[in-house]
């Protein structure tokens, strides 16, 4: 009796173990043997749409050395196979910087009885001791969004960009302020996640003054990540983290690498749409 036929989510899961247990966390498969391990005798553009998804719902990235759209390669060609996302190459990167623990003290005592005051109050400085400038901030900053088919228009509590400049290629965050005296709900969430899949930023936050929450933005390629929690009273260890999530360094860094990544997911796209 022969074996029995695996299915492309089998093989991709396989092809993820080998690629996690690799030391540089890399794979690098001829293109005849790739397609061989999914058993496609005929690269069909719904067969190649599938496997690609299959393998980004598996967290694994794919491009191919030449250059060539995924699926038009050359039988010869390597595709490249590697882990999604290799976090700790960004996150390491960056130093902290830490505030005077006189300033964390004072953090830690302030009371605020809206939520102007937890913007102006709280996040502004923090904002200021995590990098950023006058020219990076946009407070209340209007973005169009659609609600089933109608346009409306809204506004982001807080958007940072990378200068003056307010083209999302250079968005870096979005924060939403909340009142202190109320707790940070599913919807105050959702609304952050909104705004960030309109401005495309590294990270979104939302908090009220007490609590902070950090999301990692995966360019809608991937669930976002909670990536921190925490209550203001413990700034002063989470900082360490919090500056190497959000700190304007941080941002532009994981900003770029978004980028890498959306712009390699656009080039497997179209691949993936295009005529055999």
């Amino acid at each position: 009796m022969g074996r029995a036929k695996k299915s492309y989510a089998e093989v991709a899961l396989e092809m993820y173990e080998s690629v996690q247990q690799s030391n540089d966390k890399e794979r690098k498969l001829k293109s005849s043997v790739f397609w061989h391990e999914f058993r496609v005798k005929k690269r069909t553009t719904q067969v190649v749409e599938r496997i690609g998804r299959i393998l980004i719902e598996q967290k694994l990235t794919v491009s191919v050395k030449s250059g060539d759209l995924f699926g038009k390669e050359k039988d010869d060609d390597r595709i490249i196979l590697t882990l999604w996302p290799p976090q700790s190459e960004i996150i390491a990167s960056v130093s902290p910087i830490f505030p005077p623990i006189e300033w964390f003290n004072e953090m830690k005592t302030r009371e605020f009885e809206s939520e102007r005051e937890v913007e102006y109050y709280f996040i502004m400085p923090l904002l200021e001791k995590l990098g950023y400038e006058y020219d990076d901030i946009a407070i209340g900053y209007p973005v169009i969004m659609f609600e089933g088919v109608h346009k409306t228009k809204k506004q982001v509590d807080i958007a940072l960009f990378n200068g003056p400049s307010r083209k999302n290629e250079d968005a870096l965050l979005v924060i939403e302020g909340k009142e202190g005296d109320k707790g940070i709900t599913v919807d105050h969430i959702g609304q952050a996640k909104s705004y960030a899949q309109e401005l495309l930023p590294a990270c979104y936050v939302i908090t009220n003054g007490r609590q902070i929450i950090v999301f990692q933005f995966n360019g809608m390629l991937y669930q976002n990540e909670r990536v921190m929690d925490f209550d203001r009273s413990m700034l002063y260890e989470m900082w360490k983290d919090l500056y190497k999530y959000i700190s304007k360094k941080a941002a532009i860094d994981r900003k770029l690498w978004l980028k890498g990544l959306l712009q390699k997911s656009s080039t497997l796209a179209v691949g993936e749409h295009q005529p055999i």
